[in-house]
């Protein structure tokens, strides 16, 4: 059974179709999303369509959450902050009660999904690193957790008495071995590469693939600054920062 799995959105519509367009071609059986549809882009309504028609299994982000009330905006930053409160204006109520019932994790037989990490969820935390990994291990029961949240990609897997960082965008599941896979963002990606990032999970094959592609930033920068958002919001799709 093929997966689709898949981060932060962001009201980044161009990048979203671009996803879409991948996951259409390879057949996917689920789609399941990691949190924040909302939240920097100027196309929320849209982005919560798209993800509403997907059937999509999903889990609260803290962008999410802040615009449904649920979770302080006043813990992001200005920018955030100002996006937060525009994206409230313009989503109807039931847009709202849609984004207030995102739960904190799903589980699957084998994974189990998370914003931020297992150690906090409603905290949203991050894992950035092989110590943040190490924590979160601890409370991994099963052999997969997806996140997102940090905008950048990456594998970590625990095995053999010790935490490795994966660079691979590919690889394939070892027994006994468990893994901690942040699939990146879709419409904000942090890591220095602009093209939105996603992944695939294929329980059958036992693989995972961490996909990147390029979609029309500048029409996603555009619509940004049309809608009177920060520049700095625009400015760094160009960048991947």
């Amino acid at each position: 059974m093929k997966y689709a799995v898949f981060s932060d959105v962001h009201g980044n519509l161009e990048a979203f179709k671009a996803a879409l367009d991948v996951y259409y071609r390879e057949k996917i059986d689920h789609y399941i999303f990691l949190g924040d549809i909302v939240g920097y882009g100027a196309e929320p309504k849209e982005c919560l369509s798209r993800l509403k028609e997907l059937k999509a299994v999903v889990v609260a982000g803290n962008h999410d959450w802040a615009v449904s009330g649920k979770f302080p905006a006043n813990n992001l930053n200005i920018y955030a902050r100002e996006a937060i409160f525009w994206t409230q204006k313009r989503l109807k109520k039931e847009d709202l009660a849609y984004l207030d019932k995102f739960s904190l994790t799903v589980e699957e037989e084998d994974f189990i999904c998370v914003h931020g990490s297992l150690k906090s969820p409603h905290e949203f935390d991050y894992i950035f690193d092989l110590d943040d990994a190490s924590v979160n291990f601890n409370f991994l029961q099963k052999k997969i957790c997806f996140i997102g949240h940090t905008h950048r990609p990456g594998i970590y897997c625990q095995g053999n008495d010790k935490i490795s960082y994966i660079e691979q965008p590919e690889i394939r599941l070892e027994p006994g071995k468990r893994y901690i896979v942040n699939v990146g963002s879709v419409g904000q990606p942090r890591d220095g590469d602009p093209r939105a990032s996603f992944c695939i999970y294929d329980d059958e094959a036992e693989s995972l693939q961490i996909i990147r592609v390029g979609y029309d930033v500048a029409k996603s920068a555009s619509a940004i600054l049309n809608q009177g958002l920060p520049a700095m919001l625009a400015n760094r799709l160009y960048d991947g920062r």
